[in-house]
């Protein structure tokens, strides 16, 4: 008897331990990490990926960017104090350095606004010296230019202690305002779970854009982008994140549950597809990518009200 109590305790013991590791390892690959409120895979019956524009500009998304309290404030002073981990790209698999981040933020030629022009050059501004005019004589606006050593440099310049020195490359005053950042782009998956029978927006990452008619190439430029289960915690933990309600002042909400309550405008740009292109680029053409972005819209309702009638 004594034999079969403990074979039947041993038993026992393998059977919880078996079903402990099997619920563990439910847990850890069953879901998705980069998910606020993640749905086990077994759940999922349908799951599109969509990139949406955010223009903090438009007037459904102002509350996001309201004077003082601008989203793209936050994070930019999240990063440089070491609290948010910016990410290359909406992939979330190549992290960067604060000081990365930084630099991608400097404005564009802030350290060179005083370089001529190609017209100029051409008109012969800038060779002074090479023309014939001598160094340390009056070139023609009041001041004899620095003599040069024998060598051929230029003397440097001595800080006297009173005047500013040069600005480097990742100076704070050389980087773009949380005001001019006025583009986000929002990668998230739409899931049909089928265990709660609707259709949920799973938010995964928010990338910070600087817009095409900030920058000299005319393309947007990405800063960063960030994880948005890390985003939604520092919102959740600052009261200052405020989604700014003009028509009610009284029922401000917090960005994170704005975001959950899809209180913003987000166009659609791109939904997940093998050569990885946008609507614009499937559809020839802005005007086309436009329309078919609110067909897309369309057809993501009407699936969601007529899957179960099938």
């Amino acid at each position: 008897m004594k034999n079969l109590s403990k074979i039947a305790g041993i038993a026992l013991l393998s059977m919880t331990t078996c079903t402990w590791v099997s619920a563990q390892e439910k847990d850890n690959k069953g879901k998705n990490p980069d998910s606020v409120r993640p749905i086990d895979d077994s759940n999922i019956m349908w799951k599109q990926r969509l990139w949406r524009r955010m223009d903090l500009n438009e007037k459904q998304n102002q509350p996001f960017f309201s004077k003082g309290n601008e989203i793209t404030k936050y994070l930019m002073e999240w990063v440089q104090s070491g609290v948010l981990q910016p990410y290359r790209n909406d992939s979330l698999k190549t992290k960067i350095t604060k000081e990365d981040f930084i630099k991608n933020l400097v404005m564009e030629n802030s350290g060179n606004d005083n370089a001529l022009s190609d017209a100029e050059k051409a008109a012969g501004f800038g060779n002074e010296t090479a023309t014939g005019t001598t160094a340390g004589a009056d070139d023609g606006w009041g001041d004899p230019k620095p003599k040069t050593p024998a060598t051929g440099g230029t003397t440097p310049a001595k800080n006297d202690g009173f005047s500013n020195p040069v600005p480097t490359s990742t100076d704070v005053n050389n980087l773009y305002y949380a005001k001019q950042l006025s583009i986000l782009e929002i990668r998230e998956d739409a899931i049909f779970d089928k265990q709660r029978s609707r259709l949920y927006y799973d938010i995964q990452s928010i990338t910070i854009i600087i817009p095409a008619n900030m920058t000299t190439a005319g393309f947007d430029k990405n800063v960063g982008s960030f994880r948005y289960k890390d985003l939604d915690k520092l919102f959740r933990s600052n009261p200052n994140c405020v989604w700014y309600n003009e028509q009610n002042e009284a029922q401000h909400k917090n960005m994170a549950d704005a975001f959950d309550l899809r209180l913003f405008h987000a166009r659609l740009t791109k939904k997940g597809n093998s050569k990885d292109d946008d609507l614009d680029s499937i559809y020839g053409g802005s005007k086309q990518g436009l329309i078919q972005s609110q067909q897309l819209e369309y057809k993501l309702m009407e699936m969601e009200h007529n899957l179960w009638e099938y």
